[in-house]
């Protein structure tokens, strides 16, 4: 029983290792968005991390998170970027039409808002795809909505885990590089299985 607990392959100890890779991960991740700018490719590099835990073929976290974040930075970063103009762009519109106080505002804040739902949807797929497939920023972009749109019920799944890990972080920021990265490792196992099957519907257009 003793040698049993003592082996580094013995299920608890596998389960230490992952949790211990979780939270220094969770902490690289933090560090690299300090500059803000940064934000992007360190949260493609934490997925692609995160991605291959889930998979079960992770290798060292330093080495992989620095590779993908080097990679990924010209992209990562032009992603992010649009994030931000286009979360900025609607959230200005929503507010104006609010503000003019009319019937037609309110429409168009309906509609602001229908767009806004789509857009959201789309960012949550945008690093983890980035992190997955070898695509460039127009193909991702346009794979993000055809996954996110397309597995709503895991889309809707994703985003009960985030919210419900940005609800605990905004109770205890301490914690966010914790719960951020296990968020995404948790979050990891409903994108693969999207990934998947996107990857096996495109090898069957192939055939």
């Amino acid at each position: 029983m003793l040698k049993n607990l003592f082996n580094p392959e013995n299920s608890f100890w596998e389960f230490m290792t992952n949790m211990t890779n979780i939270l220094f991960v969770g902490l690289i991740w933090l560090i690299c968005c300090i500059p803000i700018i940064t934000i992007g490719a360190s949260t493609t590099a934490l997925y692609d991390y995160t991605l291959k835990m889930a998979d079960n073929r992770e290798g060292y976290v330093l080495k992989s998170f620095f590779k993908t974040f080097k990679n990924n930075f010209v992209k990562s970063t032009l992603l992010w970027i649009f994030m931000l103009l286009g979360a900025g762009f609607l959230v200005i519109d929503g507010y104006i039409c609010l503000r003019m106080g009319t019937q037609t505002g309110k429409f168009l804040f309906f509609a602001i808002a229908a767009i806004g739902i789509m857009y959201f949807i789309i960012c949550v797929y945008l690093f983890p795809v980035l992190a997955y497939f070898q695509m460039n920023v127009k193909e991702v972009v346009k794979n993000a909505c055809i996954m996110g749109v397309g597995n709503l019920p895991i889309t809707i799944l994703i985003i009960i885990i985030l919210a419900i890990g940005g609800l605990i972080i905004y109770t205890a920021p301490y914690f966010i590089f914790a719960l951020v990265s296990f968020a995404a490792y948790v979050s990891s196992f409903c994108y693969l299985s999207v990934f998947r099957k996107f990857v096996n519907a495109v090898e069957t257009d192939v055939k």
